[in-house]
């Protein structure tokens, strides 16, 4: 029932965003304004009973792919303009309802025709798709690589970026780089029912960073290519602290604990105020001829001084060959935390002592829930789908997704006192993409 009530909600939100841009161009006070609005409406289903990316389980929803936007665009003369764009799309600080954010508020200086300045709210370029991960129009897949397109919940930032563009006979060289603030929302699932120790479901943490990077591009008619360096630093709102590690604690030869909180006798959970991380990005579209094309992107994330941190390898190549309106396609996918760090949460997640160990309860709880807490990854997936334009501004999109999982994936709500490992998923997904 939460879903139809979610689906006829966009369904309106799609009509009155339709009938308010009607009319495409617009001049106010001396600015030249035009106004636009997009969206998806997409409906994904599983073969499993366990939620996949938040909301995907076997009864099915639109809240995973669902969104609408308006975004306004203002010239005030050659050399200065400004963009706000607004988005309805599920909450990140809940499962449940919708929320307006605001992706983008900036306004753009351009000096020269090579020089590009922009001030305010706009998206750190992560991605090949970074501008346009909302707008599904721009793209064939029936959505953006999930394992590649998380490295963080909201790609958004305020602050400074700066560009620089050299022509070539055979295509420009960009050079970006940016610096600011971002808000973002990390979700982690608790497994299990222990009172009073905890409930099960999901928790939210909202964290503060700031980051800065570079981005290098060569594009051609038909090609690009882009590498990217981001550095930045993250604080959990509410004051909590990074775990560097969780320190073992025997009791007796071969029984022991890893002591995940100060309630546990130990020496201690080593803590820290902030995370620093660094993110190296690839990606390249390139086409093949023949109305093939291949699009790849990769990204290794590394951090500083601790055990527990979202670490990781991830990336995916995809071959599209465009035939008429179809475009079909096949994509692999990956995403696995360093080695060090699963053998971490695997010694952690699978520990116990006996019953007649004091306290034996609390500490086989506060051990699995800390592990809960951990970003840890260890999946592939490969998918096969196409899109089909029915104008310049509108495609029907439907793919077929099967997700591997190793030892484990924080992508994945695991059942009450359940491990998801060695399994497959399989993910069923049809949408509608628009923009006007």
């Amino acid at each position: 029932m939460r879903d139809q009530r979610s689906a006829w909600w966009m369904g309106i939100a799609i009509g009155a965003f339709t009938a308010a841009v009607s009319a495409a161009d617009y001049s106010v006070g001396g600015a030249d304004l035009s106004i636009s609005a997009f969206g998806t409406l997409g409906y994904a289903i599983s073969d499993q009973p366990y939620s996949y990316q938040r909301f995907i389980d076997d009864s099915g929803t639109f809240q995973r792919d669902s969104l609408v936007g308006l975004q306004v665009d203002a010239r005030f003369n050659s050399n200065i303009g400004a963009t706000i764009q607004l988005k309805v799309a599920p909450k990140t600080s809940s499962d449940s309802g919708y929320e307006v954010t605001v992706p983008w508020a900036f306004v753009s200086f351009r000096p020269t025709n090579d020089w590009l300045i922009r001030v305010g709210k706009q998206r750190i370029p992560f991605y090949l798709y970074s501008e346009t991960v909302d707008v599904g129009v721009t793209y064939e897949f029936a959505r953006l690589p999930t394992e590649m397109y998380s490295i963080i919940t909201s790609n958004d930032f305020t602050g400074l970026s700066i560009g620089k563009t050299w022509s070539l006979e055979s295509g420009e060289v960009s050079l970006d780089g940016y610096w600011g603030m971002a808000e973002t929302d990390y979700r982690y699932w608790v497994r299990d029912d222990i009172p009073p120790f905890q409930t099960p479901g999901a928790i939210f943490w909202a964290e503060d960073i700031t980051a800065g990077g570079i981005v290098l591009s060569y594009r051609t008619e038909q090609d690009t290519y882009r590498i990217g360096v981001h550095r930045g630093t993250g604080e959990w709102k509410d004051d909590r602290l990074f775990v560097k590690t969780f320190p073992f604690v025997p009791l007796a030869p071969g029984i022991g604990y890893y002591q995940v909180n100060d309630l546990l006798p130990g020496p201690g959970v080593p803590t820290m105020p902030s995370i620093t991380g660094t993110v190296v990005t690839l990606g390249a579209a390139i086409g093949l001829g023949a109305g093939f094309r291949l699009v790849g992107e990769f990204a290794q994330s590394t951090f500083e001084d601790t055990d527990v941190s979202q670490a990781s390898r991830r990336g995916y190549v995809s071959v599209l060959k465009r035939a008429g309106n179809w475009t079909p396609y096949v994509t692999y996918a990956f995403l696995r935390s360093p080695a060090v760090e699963r053998d971490f949460y695997r010694a952690v997640n699978y520990n116990t002592v006996p019953a007649f160990v004091p306290g034996a309860t609390l500490i086989n709880a506060s051990q699995r829930i800390a592990t809960d807490m951990f970003p840890i990854w260890d999946q592939y997936s490969v998918a096969i789908g196409t899109s089909y334009a029915f104008s310049a501004t509108s495609k029907a999109k439907a793919e077929v997704l099967r997700t591997r999982v190793g030892q484990v994936s924080s992508l994945i709500d695991a059942p009450s006192f359940g491990n998801i490992r060695n399994e497959g998923i399989t993910v069923f997904s049809l949408s509608y993409n628009f923009v006007f």
